[in-house]
């Protein structure tokens, strides 16, 4: 294998195969940075273009785009509090107020580094541990998966700071959203009212675009205040080497987080960025830093997003499995080329696989350089006078949301969840287990039903087997921790 790696990186350095991979990095990056956009349609776009291509040379230019598109949804959380892609949604809790402090450059530098370190991490444990994960993670049966969405879902307490009822108030209204249209199992129609559009269900981006994007425009446009800042107090500090040793603890707990969850087809890099923070804010000696700009808080879930790259690629590459939407295209681009991904493709191109290990460590150090050769380029976003950016903002929220569809009908949903994001931050409800909610439930339900299914009805399945027993247990402990804290939080400013 170090003999197919060595030759690997000689034909990822040819000139032509490095600017297609660098250009894929490129445009990964920039459908990222844009609201409604992701790696996914990216990918979607680029596909075709790569038949004509070398296997090598097509298969690096997807991974390249992959990687950007994972890191690029960064800036536009950073800069304006709109999560880029789902995978950047916890990563606008403290990257913006620590922008909006005057430190845009520190935030989205602490990001870019983490997002470094938390890909070469996944990449580690995806050259290292590839087929003893895929082992483990093809033990998962419905119950296990049903065990491990509750276990994350018990987050949302950690997420909700002190207030628990409010917490689970909007974990309740994400799971609440997640069951209209059809039911995954039987097919029933739910909550659509008559509506024909709703039918489909409702999809994750006028939902994100509307609770993080619309709502901050909906504050920005009934506030008296202008958020302009002086040049130099734009370019705030970058990183400290203290702050980076501090948070190395902190990286490895996340990166181990993402690996773990993009690891398990269906669970994605925005489950995996959501419960990183919440382990983190967990974990923390002042919890009550996080969302008021805590580097803490942009470390563990950069981290855990770029790392559930290397944890997707496991079963993709092991089992032919795809562990995310991303994968799944990229499914694509190995069967135009002839490929079939699993456990023979170790074993008949095994310079195929040495290939995607490399290009995933050099498109991992391309990316970092070249947002950290462009940071001082974004921070200008900010110096824009606030009646020219929200127009420009709203437009490419109204062209990225109807571009997901094309159907007007998304447009009136983002509008409506931005409404519903403007109120629940007005009254203190945080959308963090919201989001965390809409995302995993459909994976609740479904998987839950399947495993009643499976076992005749009887409920015992979900403890009898070994790693869903211990998935609740780590779900109750979540909670009784949880509660805990919030108490000792609230007798200590009682006293």
């Amino acid at each position: 294998m170090f003999d197919h790696f060595l030759s690997s990186f000689g034909i990822l350095l040819e000139l032509n195969t490095l600017a297609l991979m660098a250009l894929g990095v490129c445009i990964g990056l920039i459908f990222g940075a844009l609201p409604g956009l992701s790696a996914t349609m990216a990918l979607a776009l680029l596909l075709p273009l790569t038949f004509a291509m070398e296997p090598n040379t097509g298969i690096a230019m997807l991974v390249g785009t992959y990687i950007g598109g994972v890191s690029g949804g960064l800036v536009a959380a950073t800069l304006l509090r709109i999560p880029g892609t789902p995978s950047s949604i916890a990563t606008t809790f403290d990257a913006y107020p620590l922008a909006q402090k005057g430190y845009p450059i520190k935030a989205l530098a602490t990001g870019m580094v983490a997002s470094a370190v938390g890909g070469m991490l996944g990449l580690i444990v995806l050259v290292a541990f590839a087929p003893v994960i895929a082992r483990y993670a093809i033990q998962f049966g419905p119950a296990e998966y049903t065990a491990l969405t509750v276990a994350a879902l018990m987050l949302v307490i950690v997420l909700s700071e002190t207030d628990i009822v409010k917490g689970l108030l909007s974990a309740v209204i994400g799971l609440s959203l997640a069951t209209v249209g059809f039911a995954p199992i039987g097919g029933t129609s739910r909550f659509t009212f008559g509506n024909v559009d709703l039918m489909a269900g409702i999809g994750i981006i006028p939902f994100m675009v509307g609770l993080f994007a619309v709502s901050q425009l909906l504050r920005d446009g009934t506030s008296a205040t202008v958020s302009m800042r002086s040049g130099k107090k734009l370019i705030g500090k970058g990183i400290k080497a203290a702050e980076f040793i501090a948070n190395i603890p902190n990286m490895l707990r996340s990166a181990a987080i993402g690996i773990g969850i993009g690891v398990l087809p269906g669970i994605g890099g925005s489950a995996a960025n959501l419960v990183a923070y919440g382990a983190a804010r967990s974990a923390a000696k002042k919890p009550e830093e996080f969302g008021k700009g805590s580097v803490a808080g942009i470390y563990a879930p950069e981290s855990a997003n770029n790392a559930a790259v290397g944890g997707a690629l496991l079963p993709l590459l092991t089992l032919g499995i795809p562990g995310d939407g991303v994968t799944a295209i990229m499914i694509g681009g190995f069967t135009i080329h002839g490929l079939q991904p699993g456990p023979m493709l170790f074993q008949t191109s095994p310079d195929l696989i040495a290939m995607i290990y490399a290009a995933f460590f050099l498109a991992t150090i391309m990316l970092l350089a070249i947002q950290l050769g462009t940071i001082r380029l974004f921070p200008k976003v900010l110096m824009v006078p606030r009646h020219y950016l929200l127009p420009i903002l709203a437009l490419l929220m109204v062209v990225g949301v109807y571009a997901s569809e094309y159907r007007t009908f998304e447009l009136w949903l983002m509008l409506g969840f931005g409404i519903l994001g403007y109120g629940m931050e007005k009254y203190r409800f945080p959308l963090g287990p919201a989001v965390l909610g809409f995302v995993l439930g459909t994976i609740l339900e479904t998987n839950f039903r399947r495993a009643l299914m499976f076992a005749d009805g009887d409920w015992s399945t979900f403890v009898t087997r070994p790693i869903s027993a211990g998935l609740f247990a780590l779900a109750t402990l979540f909670f009784v921790f949880s509660v805990w804290s919030a108490v000792r939080v609230r007798r200590k400013h009682a006293a």
